[in-house]
């Protein structure tokens, strides 16, 4: 079921809080009401990611307002992109009053302004998959923010998604860099150009998969949101030498067992860069890297070729997947199995589980150009923060559905990150070539019935798991060179949750 305009807009306006220094936005979580698959804009040459997005994804929704007088909307949070753009209430699809987070009339705000007609154009995979309109300026708000005067957004006209997006990313990124009307002020700039805020930082908390609420604070952090270390990462440049994006170094991964053991999936020597990005759904890894965590986990590739299916069940096994950033001196995040099961999009007759079949949140590095990118899947189980002005991110394991309480420090003008204990030192590099494939086997058939995998990790009752917060997970046992060597042929390079699932009436991650 979609939110109503007005339901979604009221509920994060609860949850919206202004101080001097900061500005506390509520996050509210739904799934989106179409499938698309989304090429980034890049212009610091870096990353071109193609994105699936689709029914089986979660959006996180902020409240703004545009125009004198106001007219609310929600829009979509991304730290993968730098622009702001709205739907306009004469396009079609809003015509068609599909438009339900709110649509954008430039003709009742007296604030409006056209900068360049027809320029603003978001191209998307497939033809047509395009937003397109004026790049104009006007009047908002962000989560009942003082007014900022004059801001640069895209008005779209000609829509393929139903609603907007902001992005909080470098303006370096931002899709007019290629037009006459180049680099502009972005949202976050002017955040702290109008005194809301002292720095361009922000933290951001989506909280877990069975949450539907999370918060975004640009210009501080709530420590009641994570437990252990925050550890700064160096944020690392790409292939031109510039720092354009959150890319931090990913230096391990392994598996922590409900029996605790740990199995390392990532080869020695392992450095690669990867994207903080709350605009994707899923987490892109390396081939040899996902294809031992995929077949560990026992799943098996959809007959489509489309995405990755394990029993239902395992959203309720234990077990880590461990995440280290950062070498010796930085954190790792150990996202819960429970929160990378989608839903269910076989039913026990279809999938040969009494639970049924689900997708995994995962895919290859094949999808984003060759680029790690850890979106929400990951997300969800760390508290990040990103300090545009000095190029640093910092993580925290994030604490579960911690609404009750708020400790929030601000930043302050200069270079430290407050409360975080260690700065990383490890560097990363962005592949320039994909890692060879790996074989996960495609789902057999068996009387009409599609027949799951066998895990290979322990995913009953748990022991005990130690959480670490070093750059290597400790391990009871170690299978990396099996696992990596045993698994090299040939991966599926669809994209993982497309467009052929969506019928399928998936539900959101």
């Amino acid at each position: 079921m979609y939110l109503l305009a007005g339901t979604a807009i009221a509920a994060l306006a609860t949850s919206c809080a202004a101080s001097p220094g900061y500005l506390k936005l509520g996050l509210q979580r739904r799934a989106p009401p179409e499938g698309r698959l989304i090429r980034r804009q890049n212009s610091g040459g870096s990353v071109d990611a193609l994105v699936t997005q689709n029914t089986n994804k979660a959006e996180y929704l902020v409240n703004i307002t545009v125009g004198t007088p106001p007219q609310d909307l929600s829009v979509t949070l991304d730290t993968g992109s730098s622009d702001l753009w709205i739907p306009a209430s004469s396009a079609k699809l809003c015509q068609q009053g599909k438009c339900d987070l709110g649509a954008f009339d430039p003709s009742k705000s007296s604030t409006y302004n056209v900068i360049e007609e027809g320029g603003f154009n978001i191209t998307y995979v497939q033809v047509g998959d395009t937003d397109a309109g004026d790049w104009s300026s006007d009047t908002i708000t962000v989560g009942g923010s003082p007014s900022i005067k004059d801001q640069q957004l895209g008005v779209a006209t000609a829509l393929f998604d139903q609603h907007g997006v902001m992005g909080i990313g470098f303006d370096t990124i931002e899709a007019s860099n290629d037009s006459p009307n180049g680099v502009y002020p972005s949202v976050l700039d002017n955040l702290k150009s109008t005194g809301i805020i002292d720095r361009k930082a922000f933290s951001l908390y989506l909280n877990d998969l069975e949450a539907t609420k999370g918060a975004v604070i640009f210009g501080g952090i709530d420590t009641t949101k994570y437990s252990g270390d925050l550890v700064a990462l160096p944020l690392q440049p790409g292939p031109d030498g510039s720092v354009s994006e959150y890319f931090v170094t990913l230096t391990s991964v392994s598996f922590s067992d409900s029996a605790g053991q740990t199995t390392q999936l990532s080869p020695e020597g392992y450095a690669q860069a990867a994207l903080l990005d709350s605009g994707t759904t899923n987490t892109l890894l390396t081939n040899d890297v996902l294809g031992p965590l995929a077949l560990g986990l026992g799943a098996v590739v959809d007959p489509s070729g489309e995405a990755y299916l394990v029993p239902c069940s395992l959203s309720s096994a234990n077990g880590t997947i461990d995440y280290s950033f950062g070498g010796e001196d930085g954190i790792t995040i150990q996202v819960p199995v429970s929160q990378v099961v989608g839903g269910q999009v076989y039913t026990s007759s279809e999938f040969d589980d009494p639970s049924g079949g689900c997708v995994l949140a995962f895919g290859s590095t094949a999808e984003g150009g060759g680029a790690s990118i850890f979106g929400d899947s990951f997300l969800r189980s760390a508290y990040a923060v990103f300090d545009i002005d000095n190029q640093i991110a910092a993580l925290a394991q994030a604490v579960e559905n911690e609404e009750s309480t708020s400790s929030i420090v601000v930043f302050p003008t200069g270079t430290t990150i407050p409360s975080a204990t260690v700065t990383a030192t490890a560097t990363g590099t962005q592949l320039t070539e994909l890692v060879s494939e790996t074989d996960i086997p495609t789902a057999s058939v068996q009387s009409s019935t599609l027949v799951p995998g066998t895990p290979t990790f322990s995913l009953e009752a748990a022991s005990s798991t130690a959480t670490t917060t070093g750059g290597s997970s400790s391990s009871s046992s170690s299978s990396s060179a099996a696992a990596n060597n045993a698994v090299n042929a040939a991966i599926p390079t669809a994209a993982l949750l497309g467009l052929g699932l969506a019928a399928a009436g998936m539900v959101g991650l």
